[in-house]
């Protein structure tokens, strides 16, 4: 029988999914995952609707899940994304131009494919259909080993950049390949800062005071 594990929380908190893919003869295990919240075979998937994964990109949620899911042993991470991008753009005001900036970081920063699903009947049947083919395949789920986070000085240069207001995984990134060091990151002007894609000028500014912020400590 095909088999699918589904993340605790996951479970408690979309039954729907778990009942509908009971109902199609899904063999359904449910268990604490470290990362993602389905894994068929040897394929582990994030779900997300699209107002939970920008309210995930403005918490820093999201990044720190994609983290999780590539220092995963022998898997292939997904995120599957359920819901519509124009829906989103209405409920949320975030630009399409930001979300599909979203989009491309996933794919392209973190090489983690994403696959656009309307609705959760479309997000069962994508689970069930990977299932299905891990069964042909005779890929099991099996238990997660995480590889312990690398501490090289880059992560460090990284982690510094993601500090700053208004600065996502995705943005740090971007603003180290523009400026290659934090040196010549914390001395940029307000006007240089903005000229970077995705800061704007509000981010700019926001960098730049703390970066020029005297304290006392």
């Amino acid at each position: 029988m095909a088999m699918i594990v589904v993340d605790s929380r996951e479970a408690a908190g979309v039954p729907k999914i778990v009942e509908g893919l009971k109902k199609m003869g899904i063999e359904v295990e449910i268990d604490h995952l470290e990362a993602g919240d389905y894994l068929a075979g040897d394929v582990l998937v994030e779900r997300k609707t699209v107002t939970d994964l920008l309210a995930s990109v403005r918490s820093g949620r999201l990044w720190r899940e994609l983290d999780k899911m590539k220092r995963v042993e022998g898997v292939r991470p997904v995120v599957a994304i359920e819901g519509s991008l124009a829906l989103a753009e209405k409920l949320t005001k975030w630009r399409p131009v930001a979300i599909c900036g979203v989009v491309n970081s996933i794919a392209l920063d973190w090489g983690i494919p994403t696959v656009f699903l309307p609705s959760k009947r479309w997000m069962i049947m994508y689970l069930i259909q990977l299932a299905k083919s891990a069964e042909v395949e005779g890929k099991r789920p099996h238990p997660l080993k995480m590889k312990e986070k690398a501490e090289k000085p880059e992560d460090y240069v990284l982690m510094v950049a993601e500090s700053l207001p208004g600065v996502s995984a995705a943005r740090a990134r971007t603003l180290l390949r523009h400026f290659k060091t934090l040196r010549r990151l914390f001395n940029a002007s307000v006007e240089e800062l903005a000229e970077v894609e995705g800061i704007g000028k509000v981010t700019a500014e926001k960098i730049w005071k703390v970066a020029n912020l005297s304290v006392e400590v």
